[in-house]
């Protein structure tokens, strides 16, 4: 009972430390100057009518508005219609890699983690090459089957939405379902077995209620993520028909100069992805509450092998679709970046005109690769330090708390993961409105809104791996006379290296794509690689849009083997 006790009391203290609450407090007073002031700006604007006055009339008249309704209504059902299309190409993945050892497994992990480091204008792009009337698979089939025109004509409609948000969330699904399914102890299925129950019965009524937190936590995320895509829907819808609220806020802000309707939309927007976010971080809560979770099976023991004939086509066969859907429009990119005309009747020949045009001005968008690059190097650099830094102090507080207060700052610390970056970008674009005479005025904002972007990905990234760390060892530092300041250098930091480095790649990653804030804040000073992606694209200048492609997507790659290379020598 008194070491009970005294366990308690060593406990205790590291809750109640004030060095957890100091190494967080600057993290805080960051997130929220540069989160808090955009957002407050930008909502300010909702409440203020046409002639200045304080009102609820822009909202009574949106809420009342046909158009701005159908815009609601379809954000909402092309999001819930992308998780659907997420969990079927996710979930069979989840199943294979928590259950089965076999040959292709690296190769789905590897295919399955590519979306996670790549830009959304780039699965844009993608899209466009592979599965564009004159793309790569519609030539393929045609020169194939000898048809007279192409047989797939997706491109700019519901179903290229569809397509590229399932793409590039699917991994979503089957990173959190398999790791979670693969925790699960199989004691009561097993029993369950040996009492004679069927596989599909003890799927039913034993492992799919139990794996229900982590599928709802997946959807929920994707959900997010699909309710607030910007650069897929602007691109691949095509037209007004398929404008989503993300869309249509940049639209009034930007191109039409309504900033107080656009205000209004962000505010609704926000409301609702609150609370997706809130149902996120209560399955994640109960993810983590689960009691019944086992150390991860490293050992191939535990994991069965495919026998049957048949069990060994269908993961051949999935293996081979999602290497084709994964792979096929990034691919797309690097070789149509080799190819280009002489002219517009010539045919496609291998050259690096491509290239060289990147490097040498002929054009207002030629010439801009390095120019770009060495801006969106040098942002991305600065937002991964700083954004990393906050993820480790935000870690330190939220994971050292009790479980019961631990929902609270965790939500506070993610919010800006429910306010999109379209919305983050008009606060920064308004407060943008107001010179103060300093050089590169803009740049900075842009920086500082690709932090409040990158700090929920990293604190997301990095939180688990902190709370993995076995609490004996801090009981044992303690327990030897070391502070809890000794104790968060010596022991917590070195355990987080690999967290902390692939939390910086992360952060690197998603700054380098970043196209919907700094597409809201663009001016000619900012020339990331994305933004002049962007431009490429909607110049339908894909030849140079693809090598530009190319050089962005090797970047991304090289910072995550980098990454890796680090954590294999730990």
């Amino acid at each position: 009972m008194r070491k009970q006790r005294q366990i308690h009391n060593r406990s205790s203290i590291l809750y109640s430390s004030r060095f957890y609450r100091n190494l967080s407090a600057p993290a805080l007073l960051i997130l929220t100057f540069l989160f808090f002031i955009p957002l407050i700006i930008v909502l300010s604007r909702a409440f203020i009518d046409e002639k200045g006055r304080i009102s609820l009339g822009l909202f009574i008249s949106l809420l009342k508005d046909p158009y701005i309704l159908r815009v609601f209504s379809f954000t909402i059902f092309q999001a819930a219609i992308s998780t659907i299309g997420a969990l079927i190409i996710g979930l069979p993945g989840a199943y294979l890699l928590a259950n089965y050892q076999f040959r292709g497994k690296k190769i789905i992990k590897a295919i399955s983690s590519i979306p996670f480091i790549l830009p959304s204008i780039l699965v844009v792009l993608g899209f466009v090459i592979f599965y564009g009337n004159k793309g790569i698979l519609n030539s393929l089939l045609v020169a194939v089957f000898n048809l007279s025109e192409p047989p797939i004509k997706i491109l700019y409609t519901f179903s290229a939405i569809i397509l590229a948000h399932t793409f590039y969330n699917f991994p979503i699904v089957l990173s959190i379902v398999s790791s979670f399914w693969a925790q699960l102890p199989r004691q009561t299925a097993l029993a369950a077995a040996t009492l004679g129950a069927t596989r599909r019965k003890i799927f039913t009524t034993i492992t799919l209620p139990r794996l229900l937190p982590a599928i709802l936590s997946a959807s929920a995320l994707v959900f997010l993520f699909c309710f607030s895509s910007f650069a897929i829907i602007l691109v691949l819808g095509g037209g007004p028909k398929f404008t989503t609220i993300e869309v249509e806020i940049y639209q009034r802000a930007r191109m039409m100069g309504e900033i107080s309707s656009a205000s209004a939309l962000a505010l609704l927007s926000i409301i609702i992805a609150i609370i997706i976010l809130f149902f996120y971080l209560l399955t994640q809560q109960k993810m983590s509450n689960t009691e019944e979770l086992e150390s991860y099976r490293k050992n191939n023991d535990t994991l069965r092998e495919i026998k049957k004939f048949r069990n060994k086509i269908v993961v051949i066969f999935y293996t081979f679709f999602t290497s084709i859907f994964v792979l096929g429009p990034l691919l797309s990119i690097v070789h149509r970046s080799f190819f280009s005309q002489a002219s517009r009747s010539a045919p496609m020949s291998f050259s690096l005109n491509n290239y060289k045009k990147l490097f040498s001005p002929v054009s207002v968008t030629d010439g801009v690769a390095l120019s770009s690059l060495i801006q969106s190097v040098a942002i991305a650099f600065i937002v991964s330090l700083i954004s990393t830094i906050i993820g480790v102090m935000l870690s330190s507080r939220i994971a050292s708390n009790e479980r019961k207060n631990q929902l609270g700052l965790e939500m506070y610390a993610m919010v800006p993961m429910a306010v999109s970056s379209v919305v983050l970008g008009l606060g920064y674009y308004i407060i943008s409105l107001f010179q103060i005479g300093i050089n590169s005025y803009k740049i900075i904002l842009v920086v500082l809104a690709h932090v409040v972007i990158t700090s929920p990905f990293v604190l997301r990234s990095m939180l688990p791996s902190y709370r993995r760390i076995p609490f004996s060892y801090r009981q044992a530092s303690l327990t030897l006379g070391a502070s809890v300041k000794t104790t968060f250098f010596l022991i917590e930091l070195p355990l987080l290296k690999g967290a902390i480095a692939t939390s910086a790649a992360f952060a690197f990653a998603i700054s380098m794509g970043e196209v919907n804030a700094t597409l809201v804040l663009a001016d000619s000073s900012i020339t990331t690689l994305p933004l002049v992606l962007y431009r490429l694209i909607g110049s339908y200048n894909f030849a140079t849009a693809c090598a530009l492609g190319t050089l962005l997507m090797v970047i991304c790659l090289i910072m995550f083997f980098t990454v890796e290379l680090i954590k294999k020598e730990e």
